[in-house]
Order: C-alpha cells, then sequence, then structure tokens
C-alpha cells in the first residue's frame, strides 16, 4: 500500500476512531458529584450495624479514616470495628527485635491506636500474611465470612481497586468474599485513600476540625515503628488541608460545613472516599474489580455461574 493509500484509508476510519473513543467515556458515567458522607451513612449505620475499617497493616485504619473512625465511635456512639487484616513483623523499625516480639509491637501499636480513636480493635492474624502474593487459605476465607456473618458491618472502609500495595488489594478482596458469604447486600462499601492508592473517582467527604486533626494525629503517632521511616502525620496533615481546599470546586460550589453548629469554627481538612456502586465494565474482563463483582452478584445482576462461565456478568 503506497503512502497515500495509507492516509487514504485512516482518514476515512478517522471519524469512527473518533465516534469510538468519545464512546469511552460516555460508558465511565457522569462525573462524581460529591457528598458528605454523613448522608449515605446515616441510613447505612446503627447501634446493630456497626461501621468497619478494614485495615491491611496497623496503622491504615488511622491514615485512611482517622477521623471520620473518631466522629462515629466517640462523638455519634456508633459502633466501629477496625480489623487488623495482617498482622506481620515486616517494616518494623527495631532491627533489635526478633520476629515474634516485632509482631506483637505493631499489634500493640494498632491496640493503642483504636483506644485513642475510640474503636474495638479485632485482629484477624490470616495465614496469608505468608503465603506468596498474600493467597488466603481456606481456613482464612472461613474465618472472614463467620466474621461478616456474626458482626453484619452496615458500611466497611476498604482500599480502593487501583492500590499499588498487594495486601491492600487483596483486603478489598476479603472484603468482597466476606460480604458474598455472609450474603450483605446491603452493606454500604466505601473506598478510602491511602498512600498506595488515591481514590480513581471520589465522591464523598468528610470534614474535620482541628480537634479532630489532633485526634488523628495522635492515632497516626501511635505506631512509632512506621513513622520513623515515614512521617504520615505531617502528610496526612497537608493531605487534608488540600483536599478541603479542592473539595469545595469538586462539589461544584455548594456550601460545606462541618455538619455541626454553626458557631463552630469551619473545617480544616477533609477525607475522601468513593462510595462504591456497581458498574458492569468494572465487573468484566482479566482486569475485573473483586468488590464490583460482589456488588454485581449482591445486587441481582448476574450469579455466581455467570461469573465461573465466562469470567463477568452476562
Amino acid at each position: 500500500m503506497s503512502l497515500d493509500e495509507c492516509s487514504g484509508a485512516r482518514n476515512s476510519a478517522f471519524p469512527a476512531i473518533c465516534d469510538h473513543l468519545v464512546g469511552t467515556v460516555r460508558k465511565s458515567g457522569t462525573h462524581a458529584h460529591l457528598i458528605d458522607i454523613r448522608e449515605a451513612l446515616k441510613p447505612a449505620v446503627s447501634k446493630d450495624r456497626p461501621l468497619v475499617m478494614l485495615c491491611p497493616h496497623a496503622d491504615d485504619g488511622a491514615i485512611s479514616a482517622g477521623c471520620l473512625i473518631h466522629e462515629y465511635s466517640v462523638r455519634i456512639g456508633i459502633p466501629v470495628f477496625e480489623v487488623l487484616v495482617f498482622a506481620g513483623e515486616r517494616n518494623v523499625d527495631a532491627p533489635w527485635l526478633n520476629e515474634s516480639k516485632k509482631i506483637s509491637v505493631r499489634e500493640n501499636e494498632f491496640r493503642l491506636e483504636c483506644s485513642v480513636l475510640g474503636s474495638e480493635a479485632v485482629c484477624w492474624d490470616l495465614q496469608a500474611y505468608r503465603s506468596p502474593g498474600y493467597q488466603p487459605t481456606p481456613a482464612d476465607i472461613e474465618k472472614v465470612v463467620d466474621w461478616f456473618a456474626s458482626v453484619r458491618p452496615g458500611a466497611i472502609i476498604v482500599p480502593p481497586a487501583t492500590d499499588g500495595h498487594m495486601a491492600h488489594r487483596m483486603t478489598r478482596t476479603l472484603a468482597a468474599i466476606g460480604l458474598i458469604g455472609a450474603e450483605l447486600s446491603s452493606t454500604l462499601i466505601l473506598s478510602g485513600w491511602t498512600p498506595w492508592g488515591p481514590l480513581p473517582r471520589p465522591n464523598a467527604f468528610f470534614t474535620y476540625d482541628e480537634k479532630l486533626a489532633h485526634t488523628k494525629a495522635w492515632a497516626i503517632n501511635c505506631h512509632a515503628s512506621q513513622v520513623r521511616l515515614t512521617d504520615y502525620t505531617e502528610f496526612c496533615e497537608h493531605l487534608g488541608e488540600a483536599y478541603a481546599a479542592l473539595v469545595r470546586e469538586w462539589a461544584e460550589g455548594h456550601r460545606l460545613t462541618s455538619g455541626r453548629s454553626t458557631k463552630e469554627p469551619d473545617f480544616i481538612g477533609v477525607e475522601l472516599f468513593q462510595i462504591e456502586h456497581f458498574e458492569p465494565l468494572l465487573a468484566e474482563g482479566p482486569s475485573a474489580d473483586a468488590m464490583q463483582i460482589a456488588l454485581g452478584i449482591l445486587g441481582g445482576h448476574f450469579s455466581p455461574v455467570d461469573i465461573l462461565a465466562h469470567g463477568h456478568g452476562s
């Protein structure tokens, strides 16, 4: 084919290519309008349906949602569980300690954080921590499903699907397994920001005041073995301030308040979340999101048979 013929073929196909590319945006859904996360949580959590934060590592709860956790556990009085999914000795900045003592250090730091935030500490201690790729054992799966069936979370906070850390991605998948196994179709699913992966499309925010900011900083500093390596206190402070500045624009100019008395000072920071809704395209193909598959099954959009036969909903 000559150069002129190639150019002609390209030009004739160009309008169709344009339409196809624009169609990918149409299929991706509308852009997210941010709402106050309290609006979504109000009908979801109660004394009998707690808020659950799944923490791949001991400090993830404080970093991702420390202000939200303290607000609901202490100020509002809703039960909040922080679950340490993988307890282990890695990245403990104390070379003089043996493996067993390093594990104890991280668990003790986790329990101390929970006491600061007012949440209830739960340690799953899954065997998957020492499996290649954090692959869970049948006993791990049984433990997760039984816990979900017993506690019946009204809302859960998990790492985002785009998280770069495999332990975080496995935590999200274990949450999906727990929801399906316990048949919890009414549980509100929130993805929270983590240092390993920002939220793809945040659609909810939680504003916090100076007192909550100090509590979050205190909770993060409970993890002495970690803050010596990375100062997440300062990092979260600046991130929260940045989100506070941006969220006004993301909420399209709506007036944002702290949700409490107008006599209180304006909020100083924001924690961002993504309320997960079923999106068929995210439950298909080799890169399908486990949580989206769970939402598809629990919402009746497709059956487990569809997943096993086709790898996606029919």
